[in-house]
């Protein structure tokens, strides 16, 4: 018995090894991060946290005492109640992936969280029924006679999720498609492999598998990030800016378009290395200024646009006045050689027939060039 626990440990740390290279490799401290990302953390981190749990369990099987009884308890009831979270999550990320709004999700919440609730009432009071678990007079354990519910409700989310991508096939690309209908076979097949023959733990390692599809055919850097500054990428900004535009409630939609002002002397006197820091410090400067709810996007070469949601145009004067301070501040700390200027056109959404996303980016974009003019 011993040898197979041991097995089965070293293919769970194995397997959270790969995770924890994942989501380290994704970490930036000075990244902002969509909210898929966000999800995408969150189902990294369930899934560690399952094989944690399932490893105790391992573990403790058998041993004797009230304190490993009370750990294994606590164990079990953790691991039942993980088990449809992390298909929730998975059913977050794929709809958020396919429509970008962060209300759609709110609407969705309840057939989603239904079934993770039931599971919760179940995996507890389990604790003194037998519903999903036993444990003997020898601290081993047993399953309860409706584990087949547990597997029912994951399998109902999983189906679900599928479902809902299918439906859903045609609004993204037939290569992610395909990747995100793949991830859920592999610990779909997990699952009911293990419910057929309980000494075979086979659903956390293929969920593992899962992630790691995912991580390196959709969820990379370059997804929604750009990667010199770390801030969004122009492909995110069209996408954010529709569904902001589309989703807008009582709150005014701001603008600010910013660029700097003699870049390419910069590039041309102190060499390419020195504009591409030129471009790292504006971001990071961005990012000290403006909120951690304000989006801030590279638009392309040394332009900057941030979108932000507030009450009245005082605070976007305000929020461009702040900017002014940060970068005058800068330039007296003389961390380099050259001094950055920026050129900054900035309005507010307004509800005009011929008012789209791309001709507010023109707005804005064109009462940053008369700032620049003014400037020269």
């Amino acid at each position: 018995m011993m040898p197979l626990i041991v097995h089965y440990v070293e293919l769970n740390f194995f397997a959270m090894t790969i995770l924890c290279v994942i989501f380290l490799n994704m970490r930036r401290p000075d990244r902002q991060y969509s909210l898929d990302q966000k999800l995408f953390f969150l189902l990294i981190s369930a899934n560690i946290l399952l094989l944690l749990l399932d490893s105790m369990l391992w573990i403790l099987d058998g041993k004797p005492g009230s304190l490993a009884r009370t750990l294994s308890i606590a164990s079990i009831v953790a691991y039942n109640t993980l088990n449809p979270v992390i298909c929730m999550i998975w059913y977050y990320y794929v709809d958020f992936y396919i429509h970008s709004s962060k209300e759609r999700l709110t609407k969705v919440l309840f057939p989603i969280l239904l079934p993770v609730l039931i599971n919760l009432v179940l995996s507890v009071a389990s604790v003194f029924t037998n519903i999903y678990f036993i444990f003997d007079e020898n601290n081993v354990y047993h399953r309860g006679r409706f584990i087949f519910l547990l597997l029912g409700i994951c399998l109902y989310m999983i189906i679900y999720t599928s479902a809902f991508l299918i439906r859903n096939r045609k609004k993204i690309a037939g290569k992610e498609y395909a990747y995100l209908l793949f991830f859920a076979i592999p610990p779909m097949v997990g699952g009911i492999i293990q419910f057929m023959f309980p000494g075979a733990v086979m659903i956390w390692i293929a969920s593992t598998l899962s992630i790691l599809i995912i991580f390196i055919n959709i969820q990379k850097d370059q997804l929604n990030t750009d990667y010199l500054t770390g801030v969004y990428n122009r492909r995110y900004l069209d996408n954010y800016l529709q569904e902001k535009m589309k989703n807008r409630r009582h709150h005014l939609i701001a603008g600010i378009m910013i660029d700097i002002d003699s870049f390419k002397t910069i590039n041309d006197s102190y060499g390419h290395d020195n504009g591409d820091q030129a471009l790292k410090y504006t971001a990071q400067m961005l990012r000290k200024t403006f909120r951690k709810t304000d989006f801030i996007a590279r638009y392309g070469g040394d332009e900057f646009v941030i979108v932000m949601e507030i009450d009245d145009r005082a605070e976007l004067m305000a929020m461009v006045q702040r900017l002014k301070e940060k970068v005058s501040q800068f330039n007296l700390e003389k961390i380099t050689p050259y001094e950055l200027r920026l050129s900054i056109g900035y309005d507010c959404y307004t509800k005009e027939p011929d008012m789209s996303t791309m001709a507010f980016l023109k707005r804005i974009d064109q009462l940053m060039y008369m700032d620049k003019q003014k400037n020269a």
